[in-house]
């Protein structure tokens, strides 16, 4: 069993604390946030977080309705964001299968994934960001580790890019394979 502790943002699989995909991908990224102040980050963070809880609870079934929806969203930024994603499901015939689904690979990591969706008819694992910049190396890794802890390829991954106040992209991903991921841990001594 895997419990996610939201406010210190932990997992404890079986009672076990065990390292989140997060924490892993700050080790392998050590700078990727230097320089930028807590307050900042933590902006930046709360806004993907209201974000993702709005496209999770967004029926995309009836586009009309969800567009009607989208209007009530008081943040103007969040509401250009949520249009866009809207946009994207229609364009690439998006339909999610599941949102915010917990994954662990055995005891060496546990993480919350964004999306498992048919993409124009293609079952595929997709990451959301809300990022001014798109870093395709990172979601590599983080896409990758969360497919092997689903224990499944998939045909296509990517990232549902929503920056503010710009186009959002449906870019595609290509993810690292086990035997990089399981290097990687190695060398980071976590296994």
């Amino acid at each position: 069993m895997i419990e996610f502790l939201e406010e210190p943002h932990l997992y404890l699989k079986d009672g076990i604390l065990v390292k989140s995909v997060t924490q892993i991908l700050q080790l392998i990224f050590p700078d990727k946030y230097k320089g930028i102040d807590k307050r900042t980050l933590d902006k930046k963070a709360q806004f993907g977080t209201n974000g993702h809880s709005i496209i999770e609870y967004l029926d995309v079934s009836d586009l009309e309705k969800a567009r009607n929806q989208v209007l009530d969203i008081e943040n103007k930024d969040l509401q250009i964001c949520i249009r866009e994603y809207l946009r994207l499901v229609e364009k690439y015939k998006i339909k999610p299968l599941e949102h915010e689904k917990i994954v662990s690979y055995e005891y060496l990591y546990c993480g919350t994934l964004d999306l498992i969706a048919q993409v124009d008819g293609i079952v595929s694992l997709c990451d959301i960001k809300f990022t001014a910049e798109l870093d395709k190396e990172y979601l590599s890794w983080q896409l990758g580790m969360y497919a092997l802890a689903l224990g499944k390829e998939f045909e296509k991954y990517y990232c549902v890019w929503l920056p503010k106040k710009n186009l959002g992209q449906l870019v595609e991903i290509i993810p690292k394979t086990k035997k990089e991921i399981l290097n990687k841990l190695r060398e980071l001594k976590l296994c």
